[in-house]
């Protein structure tokens, strides 16, 4: 039972690492109306927007009646239209949820019971995991556990008398140390009736949600590695012990309250909310048939015919920022061909920079990383960095030391009216990205990310060839193959690395892009490719490059000097980047200040976002995705998807094991779930899948999360500034990812039914997927395993 409870919370990675998580991850074993019903039932959070918001849609002509109909029909409800109209007029009833001890605690005018339970244990967890951020270290015992270090400081803190609960102290000495035995104390006392067990001990994981998603990611990051962690397991302990000592000091009336709403739980008609749920999901499914038949209507049924073999080819992630970019540089250089693979670009390493403690991934969270890389510089630049680095630590510490914080104001004084008012005019570069920080422009450019010695040259070509592969590249390599990674410059944001590669775990994908380029231009790699019979031009070279989202500048990493380049190429590849930049600019304002139509003024507008320390939208990231599409080029080629779409090219002619359309469907495909999932939580529930105010966010842990305020849950998700402009219109429409995927439906059958994560989103209803056929039809599949014409 507490292994089925704690698998229930989906993870939450660090700041310096924060990726995009599905928050319905634990109930992917429930259908989308289920899953729904039981968080509504159960902890009160809702997972399907209110009926009035798909009222007003269809008051406002955004949604069609014959659509929802059609909905209905697909997921097997019985309305009728004008059953479906008197649904739509009448207000929403929220089910009955399962009460905790303290909220029937709390009385106004008196300190929240329920909220200090939450604060109590959010301090001493920021203490306990802290990172570097504060100046004295929390002593902790391995042996002790996170619930026995929990227990010893609870006997300790005097905040229990402030709040009137200081008997509380003799009860928890009467607790076992042992997390195992204080779960049986806990489950004795409580004494909760069978049905509403199990919920009941999700309810109070869940109150403290945030802290437990963290506890997640550390059992998450365990069991990759083969291992075990039991902090998610003490975390839930510390909240049932915390529920424990209540009911035995908590006042009889609360007690038998209570006791009467549990009862009531346990006998009300849970068919009533699943209903309920069912008709939500007909009035999600309706609006997301209606952007299908918008992206329906433009995919392309017959190729273009080309005249010659592109002199370029670019490859960028699947992003869907990169959407946008791409089709304008194809139209402003159509002798240029795009291609769309995740910004790891099929390496799976991680990467480890001169006196890190240890690596950090560059792969997606669900992969584990195969290849060790490792960076390298000339002469003593690393030295260099670290004096720097070191000179700046040693600043800050002395700035907010005990003996000196105080005293520094009053000394440094007016010398740092300079550096306020470049903060407040924006006249300073954006936050430096760990990657660069110490470094000089021309040091950064000449860093390299090296592949392990020990890996032999057949192992190389191999990986040369699996890059290759999934890039598309095995009918053809052109002159010049740019490898695009992505990643943000913005300042002042604890989430940035959110809006870096998702697909490079929250990096930016300049190491990737490095690597592959490195590999795939080494003359014995290249040697043995051509004798392998791969087509690739002698003088080929392959380029890294970074696109900074914010800016929408495109940066190429080094390789220029290589003597096989054709210069003039690569002017014109350069200059059609630049033209690319402002015309992806112009299309992004119109959604960040639609009054700016001048290239040049939008132009410093974005890089003033970057460099300006109070702007909460320095872009909107990924907020509208909608559809993933793994189809090739030619499909979506001069096509407006709006950056609304995961464009990932694939060509089943170059794919006959579908070893690539198994890797696209189980890792790209995931991630963008994930991701718009993400998305969607944080738009349907903020309180409990987003993390609310981004001014009033306060890092905790150095690396760990944000707290909203000063106190509360560790804050998960998204932001409101990252969902809605300045009017509180929404710019992410919440809708689950539809996959348009150019395959057989046969193969994506067997890949469905051998990957368990995969076929549970899809058989669930998490996300849907829609085959693209050879003459450009698109057949559904659906949940029981039939494809739909559509």
């Amino acid at each position: 039972m507490f292994d089925r409870v704690i698998r229930r919370i989906a993870p939450v990675w660090p700041l310096d690492s924060f990726v995009a998580v599905n928050p319905y991850w634990g109930f992917a074993d429930q259908t989308f109306a289920e899953a729904a019903a039981h968080l509504q039932g159960s902890v009160g959070e809702r997972v399907i927007m209110d009926r009035r918001w798909y009222a007003d849609l269809l008051k406002n002509g955004k949604l069609m009646m014959a659509d929802i109909l059609q909905a209905s029909s697909d997921l097997g409800v019985d309305l009728d239209e004008y059953g479906w109209r008197a649904y739509l007029r009448e207000p929403s009833e929220l089910p009955m949820r399962l009460p905790r001890i303290p909220e029937l605690m709390d009385r106004p005018g008196h300190p929240a019971v329920s909220q200090y339970v939450v604060e109590q244990i959010s301090r001493f967890l920021a203490a306990y995991y802290d990172r570097g951020q504060s100046l004295w270290s929390f002593p902790k015992d391995p042996a002790v556990g996170l619930f026995g270090s929990w227990r010893q400081y609870t006997l300790l803190d005097r905040t229990l008398r402030a709040m009137g609960l200081k008997h509380l102290r003799s009860e928890l000495l009467t607790v076992s140390s042992n997390a195992a035995s204080a779960r049986q104390w806990a489950l004795e006392t409580l004494a909760i009736a069978q049905p509403a067990e199990e919920d009941y001990l999700l309810v109070l994981l869940k109150s403290i949600g945030g802290w437990a998603s963290w506890c997640r990611y550390l059992l998450w990051q365990a069991e990759l590695q083969g291992s075990t962690n039991a902090d998610l397991l003490d975390l839930l302990t510390i909240r049932m012990v915390w529920e424990g000592l209540l009911r035995k000091t908590a006042d009889a009336r609360v007690l038998e309250r209570w006791r009467r709403q549990i009862h009531a739980w346990t006998i009300d008609d849970k068919g009533v909310d699943l209903e309920d749920a069912r008709r939500g999901e007909v009035l999600l499914r309706a609006s997301e048939i209606a952007y299908r038949r918008q992206v329906a209507a433009s995919i392309r049924r017959q190729p273009a015919k080309k005249n010659r073999a592109p002199l370029i080819q670019a490859a960028f992630c699947i992003d869907v920022r990169s959407e946008v970019f791409r089709r304008h540089l194809e139209s402003v250089m159509p002798e240029l061909d795009t291609i769309g693979f995740a910004g790891f670009f099929g390496v799976l390493l991680d990467y480890q920079r001169n006196g890190d403690y240890a690596p950090r991934t560059q792969t997606p969270v669900l992969l584990n990383p195969q290849v060790h890389v490792t960076e390298d510089a000339p002469g003593d630049a690393i030295q260099r960095r670290f004096r720097r680095l070191r000179r700046a630590a040693e600043w800050k510490h002395f700035k907010l030391s005990a003996a000196s914080c105080f005293s520094f104001v009053e000394t440094a004084g007016i010398t740092y009216v300079g550096r306020l008012l470049a903060d407040t005019m924006g006249w300073h570069r954006p936050s430096v990205h760990p990657d660069e920080a110490g470094l000089s422009p021309e040091e950064r450019a000449n860093l390299r990310c090296v592949l392990p010695k020990s890996l032999t040259l057949e192992q190389r070509i191999g990986m040369a060839e699996f890059i290759l592969t999934g890039l598309g590249l095995n009918r053809g390599v052109a002159p010049i193959v740019l490898l695009a990674g992505h990643g943000s410059s913005n300042t002042n944001n604890p989430h940035r690395a959110g809006l870096d590669c998702g697909a490079c775990a929250g990096q930016t994908g300049e190491v990737n892009a490095k690597a592959a380029a490195d590999l795939l231009n080494d003359p014995a790699v290249r040697k043995g490719l051509v004798e392998k019979g791969w087509n690739i031009d002698p003088r080929c070279c392959f380029l890294p490059a970074l696109h900074d989202t914010t800016t929408d500048r495109v940066e190429i990493l080094g390789g220029l000097d290589n003597p096989k380049l054709d210069t003039g190429l690569v002017a014109e590849l350069q200059a059609a980047l630049d033209k690319a930049a402002n015309l992806t600019r112009l299309e992004r304002m119109l959604r960040l200040e639609p009054d700016l139509r001048d290239p040049e003024t939008v132009a410093r507008n974005m890089e003033q976002r970057g460099r300006d320390w109070s702007q909460v939208r320095p872009e909107w990231a990924l907020a509208g995705n909608a559809a993933f599409i793994a189809a090739p080029r030619w499909r979506t080629r001069e096509m407006n998807l709006a950056g609304r779409a995961f464009l990932h090219d694939y060509d089943i002619e170059k794919d006959p094991d579908f070893g690539v359309l198994t890797l696209i469907m189980t890792a790209p495909l995931v991630v963008a779930n994930w991701i718009n999932l993400q998305y969607y939580g944080s738009i349907v529930d903020n309180q409990r899948q987003g993390c609310g105010n981004k001014v009033l966010h306060n890092v905790v842990g150095g690396t760990i999360g944000v707290l909203e305020g000063n106190g509360g849950d560790l804050r998960i998700g998204l932001s409101e500034q990252s969902l809605r402009d300045s009017n509180s219109e929404l710019q992410h429409e919440p809708l689950r990812l539809t996959a348009f995927i150019e395959a057989p439906t046969d193969a994506m059958d067997r890949i469905i039914a051998n990957n368990d994560a995969l076929g549970r989103l899809v058989n669930n209803r998490w996300l849907s997927v829609v085959q693209i056929a050879a003459d450009g039809s698109l057949r559904e599949r659906r949940s029981e395993g039939r494809w739909v014409s559509i």
